[in-house]
């Protein structure tokens, strides 16, 4: 056991204080509910009241802890390691405080992941090499195993990524003004960021549009939007299973030459309202991973990707 002091109130630091960290840290680090919980394993133990915690408890709670701010922050935080004598007391430098403090920490940025704690790999693409002139869709489904699976996902930083191009084809304005768009559009994620408007937890079983983007003049009424919507119909609680995105280039712009008169010739520069070449849609995921202590690997499953052809109209 370590030794355990009295505040200056007289108030002995015991089981309660112990657990009281320990109760901050575990939601996050461990299984959860809703929009906490990465789904890792869980090395410390609950102390019951009355009982004073061991080092090795200390130790285990400073390794969940320390898990969960490496996934976070990508380096290890600096934090007390108790030894068999050291009291345990309040104040900064001291255990009691300092894991209080880092817990919380961990608790408010429990979306945060360190760019050296994901790996990122492609999972889905589709192609169109036809002309179209309207509209062109795909959808895309991410099915997980059970809902903890997709919260684990989520909750530790997981992101779908989108990029679309479109290359080749008749050197027109049309052409070009999809391809700039585009490039400026460049790769779109989802997740749970708390920050996007819609985000997983904020999912229904409608689409709802978290990105849209349009182009200048006069191209201005065609854009490239992403919707989604889960397998549930609220999904505050982190229940859905499925995700479902759809991707939609949306061209609205209407040629000038369609709107010439009857028996009038229309301007021999007038913008051709049509799209071809290859457009593509590619879709990568990144995912947390990293190293725990004081062993194993931080394990995220992935869900699995469908991915429909490209349709026009």
């Amino acid at each position: 056991m370590v030794t355990t002091v009295a505040t200056a109130s007289g108030d002995p630091i015991g089981a309660l204080d112990y657990n009281t960290i320990r109760d901050k840290i575990i939601p996050i680090i461990g299984v959860g509910s809703a929009d906490k919980g990465y789904g890792q394993a869980v090395q410390s133990t609950a102390v019951f009241e009355g009982n004073i915690a061991t080092k090795a408890q200390w130790d285990a709670l400073r390794f969940d802890i320390l898990n969960a701010k490496l996934h976070q922050d990508g380096v290890l935080p600096p934090i007390v390691e108790i030894q068999k004598t050291t009291p345990i007391r309040y104040g900064p430098g001291n255990p009691n405080t300092d894991y209080s403090i880092l817990a919380d920490i961990a608790v408010s940025n429990r979306f945060t992941v360190a760019a050296g704690q994901t790996v990122l790999s492609s999972k889905a693409n589709a192609t169109l090499e036809t002309a179209w002139g309207a509209l062109a869709t795909c959808e895309l489904t991410l099915t997980f195993l059970n809902s903890n699976d997709a919260r684990y996902f989520f909750n530790s930083g997981g992101k779908i990524k989108f990029t679309s191009t479109r290359t080749g084809g008749a050197n027109t304005s049309q052409n070009n003004a999809w391809t700039n768009l585009l490039s400026t559009v460049g790769t779109q994620a989802f997740s749970a960021d708390p920050g996007l408007s819609i985000n997983f937890y904020k999912l229904t079983n409608v689409y709802q549009t978290f990105y849209i983007r349009s182009t200048s003049t006069p191209y201005s009424d065609n854009n490239f939007k992403l919707e989604a919507k889960s397998n549930v119909a609220d999904n505050i609680g982190g229940t859905a299973t499925q995700v479902i995105i759809k991707i939609s280039w949306v061209d609205a712009y209407v040629d000038p030459d369609t709107l010439q008169a009857p028996g009038s010739s229309p301007a021999s520069n007038a913008p051709n309202d049509v799209v071809d070449g290859t457009l593509t849609i590619n879709v990568e995921e990144t995912k947390a991973s990293g190293t725990l202590y004081p062993y194993g690997s931080f394990t995220i499953a992935s869900p699995t990707y469908s991915l429909s052809a490209i349709s026009t109209s």
